[in-house]
């Protein structure tokens, strides 16, 4: 008997975790090494989205945005590639945890570039793409990843 309840314990218990949310702090590094280690084609670009943000709902839903991006894009010698493209933002929910985006922000993005002909942003409710106001250090380390450089999660 004790063992059944035991084990119903750590059920409930582990239900209960697997429905909350745990983000750790995103990682430019981290997210460059995921980009390119991806299946899928990704660009890396910094500045602003400009978009009329659509009225939030009671409901945790993915809201898909169609913006425009302006600023540069990430080379083998930096960010020196000035950039002005449509871009869709899809804005993704885990459960009740949900994504946003601020508009006329700077950030760091890693975008999808599907087949050179659609630039996709997709933003999960932990923000592993989406380097909201990039300080130097980390614009600084992600393109010393592009240049083969040095490219580490920091420990914080």
């Amino acid at each position: 008997m004790r063992k059944i309840l035991t084990a119903a314990v750590l059920t409930a218990l582990s239900v209960n975790q697997a429905t909350a949310l745990s983000c750790l702090k995103p990682d430019v590094a981290e997210a460059f090494q995921t980009a390119a280690a991806s299946e899928l084609s990704y660009v890396v670009l910094k500045g602003k989205f400009a978009f009329t943000a659509p009225p939030k709902t009671d409901e945790p839903q993915t809201r898909t945005i169609e913006a425009t991006f302006d600023g540069r894009l990430l080379t083998g010698s930096g960010f020196t590639q000035q950039v002005s493209a449509p871009v869709e933002v899809n804005l993704r929910c885990e459960a009740s945890w949900c994504a946003d985006l601020q508009p006329e922000t700077d950030y760091i993005a890693f975008v999808e570039n599907q087949n050179n002909e659609k630039l996709i942003f997709d933003v999960g409710p932990c923000y592993g793409f989406a380097f909201q106001e990039p300080s130097q250090e980390d614009t600084k380390r992600v393109e010393n990843c592009a240049q083969g450089g040095a490219c580490e999660r920091l420990n914080n």
